[in-house]
């Protein structure tokens, strides 16, 4: 066994779904519910509004081989999410976090599809993590900067029809531009609200 493949104990839980007795490592439970279908998982690809990932019966454990990579790109800041302003490690660590609140609580369901780093402002926390200062922001601070920002991009968009903006959506969704294909969903998210 490589340095890299450690073994590791996983929980194995209960699916929360009434009526659904599958047994999942833990991690793979919100998979689980978003792909399966009928017995109260509701339709493919969606979390029912009173499914609860919080407090999960744990039914045993599992060994699993996991394989680290040899080296990760960590960021050392503190970012923070652009829906709640919850401080978390690295641009990554806000994408987990969306993933995890997707859909729920003020958090758009595909927020860790549309965003990039520059979107989660730098924060200085001092020992105990409390957000005592900004290092960079791009999103604005207050509600009222927040309703004109709100208001400039979807102006922006209003000029175009839905069936335009569908179309528009379409053609760049063919593209290999990754960053231009982020934009354009983040434009929708604002959108839509």
């Amino acid at each position: 066994m490589s340095p890299s493949e450690q073994p590791n104990r996983e929980n194995v839980v209960k699916c929360p779904v009434e009526g659904c007795d599958s047994e999942k490592l833990s991690r793979g439970m919100h998979l689980h519910v978003r792909q399966s279908v009928g017995n109260g998982h509701g339709e493919q690809g969606e979390i029912p509004e009173d499914v609860e990932f919080d407090n999960l019966e744990k039914v045993g454990t599992q060994e699993v081989e996991v394989n680290y990579p040899e080296e990760r790109e960590v960021e050392m800041v503190a970012r923070l999410c652009p829906y709640c302003r919850e401080p978390f490690k690295g641009k990554n660590g806000v994408l987990i976090h969306l993933g995890q609140l997707a859909g729920k609580k003020n958090h758009p369901s595909n927020g860790s599809d549309v965003h990039e780093a520059e979107d989660f402002p730098v924060a200085e926390l001092d020992e105990y993590g409390n957000i005592i200062g900004l290092v960079t922001e791009r999103y604005p601070r207050t509600e009222s900067e927040s309703n004109e920002r709100r208001t400039d991009e979807v102006a922006g968009f209003e000029a175009l029809s839905k069936g335009e903006l569908e179309y528009l959506y379409g053609v760049v969704s063919e593209t290999d531009d990754e960053k231009a294909k982020r934009l354009l969903r983040r434009a929708f998210v604002n959108f839509r609200e």
